[in-house]
């Protein structure tokens, strides 16, 4: 994975569609390089083996509610 380019600019057109943006607008150049530079800068995290690891912070939803309510 590491040297592709997950993101093509026909993807990148279809989601900013998706997601309501204006497709003429000049800024999508500017944004699609800013979102190519983002996913190549959190592209090592997917090589960090985290199988046996525990969050440190788990939200419980029953302890919380639990509690609350005391």
């Amino acid at each position: 994975m590491p040297g592709e380019n997950p993101l093509t600019r026909e993807n990148f057109d279809y989601l900013a569609g998706a997601a309501g943006l204006d497709l003429n607008d000049p800024h999508l150049d500017e944004l699609f390089s800013y979102v190519q530079v983002a996913l190549a800068g959190i592209e090592g995290l997917a090589e960090i083996d985290v199988a046996g690891a525990e969050p440190d912070l788990a939200f419980n939803p029953a302890q919380q509610f639990q509690a609350f309510q005391e």
